[in-house]
């Protein structure tokens, strides 16, 4: 007997595929604010652009998250 495998709807497809940009445009535009705060010696621009940088990272715990929930309601 082979094992058989279910391929996933495309809804959740697409929302995997979503999220994935979403993830990735995160990870552009904290490179892109990490090359602007090097590019800069003033202090208030280099804290605004950590505050970025900060906002970022949080905005993309938020999106790995929702990928594990997905990932969990898919597998249910």
């Amino acid at each position: 007997m082979s094992p058989t495998y279910r391929m996933l709807h495309a809804a959740t497809r697409r929302r995997e595929a979503e999220i994935a940009e979403v993830a990735h445009a995160l990870a552009a535009a904290r490179c892109a604010a990490r090359l602007a705060g090097l590019g800069t010696g003033e202090f208030v621009v280099r804290e605004l652009l950590l505050s970025v940088i900060d906002e970022i990272n949080r905005a993309e715990r938020a999106v790995a998250s929702l990928v594990s929930t997905v990932s969990r309601d898919v597998v249910a």
